[in-house]
């Protein structure tokens, strides 16, 4: 069953029910209503007919001489008016011909002549037996009339009740009618509100449906302040997010299948070269003088590579993973910078490089962060100006406050970077020269490294350079 047509049913039940609470109500009330109207004006009149009869304005003879009289006036007030002597019997009934009244059975029994008889007057609510009605009746005991027509009597007046059941059905009539026409009004006004509360629905659900179905450029147009509209706005701000996710993962798949490559690459060339040498120096060549120390030395450094590139694996996936739990805590930076770049010197000097250090305004400075893993970005940086740095060239390790930071930053007047990599270098596995990579003995993570450490301290590594004249990396450290 659809949402429209559940509004439209209960919005029609709500109806048909309030419609029969009102009529229970109105009947029962107009019911009352008319009861008490009618044994009050009942009453009044048995005591105006009764008045008339001890003043003699009214009376009964034997003859029925003044029958038309009583009739006329029961006719007028639409009543049944009888007279009832003392021992019960009826001596005149508007409803019944005087010839038949000896007929009729003794009604010093009726309950409101007994009452009557007792109190002075008396009702009560039964069917006629007389005429076979459902009439209310009431009775005054009179004596002593002035026209000495009655004598100690009973004046009995009675109305035909079902002109109240009459009236009560002909409002239950009204009721109903009006409230046919309140289903039939509200059956389409309910109609329409569900098919405006189901319609952007029906909206919603279609765009879920094709972002399901893959067009997640899809979006829910949100023209409503309300819950339906925050619904749309939750199904486009997931939608949204799915988009990101799913362009995140894709990339993060393409990133896993470029690593994968690059790695087996990477791990393919010293392998393979390895192999060579050694089914080389297998072949013959280890009996050779000339050739299995040098082939002997290539395997070697073929060999440290290898090893530097999978320790370079190791550091990076743990980095990435979170594996990897940095140490924060405050170290002088002077020192610091000192004993790291010192480590480098002999490097430097096996290719005729200058290495200096340049501190500046730094005496006593303090900076907070791991310095293990700071002792691996700084080695990483010099070590990389070093190695694309050619002979008779310089490296500086300059080491400055600004404000609250302390900069570090690394300069060489190598071969520099074209600006269209600049936005690369930090990604693994990406070279600016290959062949030249290689040469030096890079692995491709170094600079990847750096910019995962550097980023744990809440920084980050920026790189500047001119081509054919060096680079500068540079970073910050807060005091």
């Amino acid at each position: 069953m659809t949402i429209r047509t559940k509004i439209t049913l209960t919005f029609v039940a709500l109806v048909v029910i309030g419609v029969g609470l009102v009529s229970m109500l109105s009947s029962w009330q107009i019911q009352k209503y008319l009861e008490q109207r009618t044994v009050q004006n009942l009453k009044d009149q048995l005591e105006v007919l009764s008045e008339l009869f001890i003043n003699g304005d009214l009376a009964v003879d034997s003859t029925g001489a003044r029958d038309e009289e009583l009739t006329k006036i029961s006719r007028t007030l639409k009543i049944r008016l009888s007279i009832i002597r003392k021992d019960g019997v009826v001596i005149y009934d508007s409803d019944v011909p005087r010839d038949s009244l000896i007929h009729l059975e003794n009604h010093s029994t009726r309950p409101e002549i007994v009452q009557a008889r007792l109190e002075g007057r008396g009702m009560n609510r039964r069917k006629s037996v007389s005429v076979n009605e459902d009439f209310l009746y009431a009775a005054r005991m009179i004596t002593n009339t002035k026209s000495g027509s009655l004598d100690s009597s009973y004046v009995r007046t009675a109305l035909l009740l079902g002109e109240i059941s009459e009236i009560d059905r002909r409002v239950q009539i009204i009721i109903w009618g009006v409230g046919v026409l309140a289903v039939l009004f509200s059956t389409l006004a309910s109609f329409q509100v569900s098919k405006r509360v189901t319609k952007p629905i029906l909206g919603i659900g279609s765009i879920a449906q094709d972002i399901i179905s893959g067009h997640l450029d899809h979006r829910v147009t949100v023209t409503q302040n309300d819950e339906i509209g925050t619904l749309g706005r939750t199904i486009n701000e997931m939608a949204d997010k799915l988009s990101s996710d799913i362009m995140q993962l894709r990339k993060l798949e393409r990133v896993r299948s470029e690593f994968l490559g690059n790695v087996s690459h990477e791990l393919r060339t010293p392998i393979f070269s390895m192999q060579g040498f050694i089914e080389t120096l297998l072949d013959g060549a280890v009996d050779d003088a000339s050739v299995n120390r040098e082939f002997l030395e290539k395997a070697h450094r073929q060999s440290e590579r290898l090893n530097a590139l999978l320790n370079d694996l190791i550091e990076i996936s743990r980095i990435e993973s979170g594996d990897m739990k940095m140490s924060f805590r405050y170290f002088e930076v002077e020192e610091f910078v000192r004993s790291t770049v010192e480590e480098l010197k002999a490097q430097a000097e096996k290719k005729r490089l200058s290495l200096e250090v340049r501190l500046e305004s730094t005496s006593g400075v303090r900076v907070y962060g791991d310095k293990e893993r700071l002792k691996q970005v700084l080695v990483n940086l010099v070590d990389n100006a070093i190695k694309y740095t050619d002979a008779g060239g310089s490296v500086v390790c300059r080491v400055s406050v600004d404000g609250p930071s302390v900069v570090f930053s690394v300069e060489d007047t190598g071969t520099g970077i074209a600006e269209e990599h600049l936005q690369r270098i930090f990604e693994r596995f990406y070279r600016v020269d290959r062949d030249r990579s290689r040469e030096v003995g890079g692995t491709g993570l170094g600079l990847a490294i750096v910019k995962h450490i550097v980023e744990a301290h809440e920084s980050t590594v920026s790189v500047t350079s001119t081509p054919g004249q060096g680079s500068v990396f540079t970073f910050r450290l807060r005091q």
